[in-house]
C-alpha cells in the first residue's frame, strides 16, 4: 500500500512539474506573439502615415492651379484668344 502511495505521488509531482515547463513555454510563446504584433502594427502606423502623405500629395498635384501650370509650362498649352464653334449648333442638330 505504500509503494501505491509513493507512486501515485511521484506521478503527480511528476504532473505538476510538467504542467509548471509547459506553462513556462506558452507564456514564452505568447511573450514572443505580443512581439511581433507590436512590430506589425508598428508597420502598418508607418504604412497609413505613408498613404495618408500620399493621398495628399495627390489631392496637391490634382489641383486646378497645378494642372493649369503644368498644362502651360511642360505642355506649352494655352487657351486660345477667340472662341471658334466647330459644327452645327445643337438646335439645328435637332430640328428635321
Amino acid at each position: 500500500m505504500r509503494f501505491r502511495h509513493l507512486l501515485l505521488f511521484t506521478g503527480l509531482l511528476v504532473l505538476v512539474a510538467a504542467s509548471g515547463i509547459w506553462v513556462a513555454l506558452v507564456s514564452h510563446d505568447v511573450r514572443l506573439l505580443h512581439g511581433e504584433l507590436q512590430a506589425a502594427q508598428r508597420i502598418q502606423d508607418e504604412h497609413l502615415s505613408a498613404y495618408s502623405r500620399l493621398l495628399l500629395e495627390r489631392g496637391a498635384l490634382s489641383s486646378y492651379q497645378n494642372i493649369e501650370r503644368l498644362a502651360e509650362v511642360e505642355l506649352a498649352m494655352h487657351f486660345p484668344q477667340e472662341v471658334e464653334r466647330v459644327g452645327k449648333p445643337v438646335a439645328e442638330a435637332e430640328t428635321p
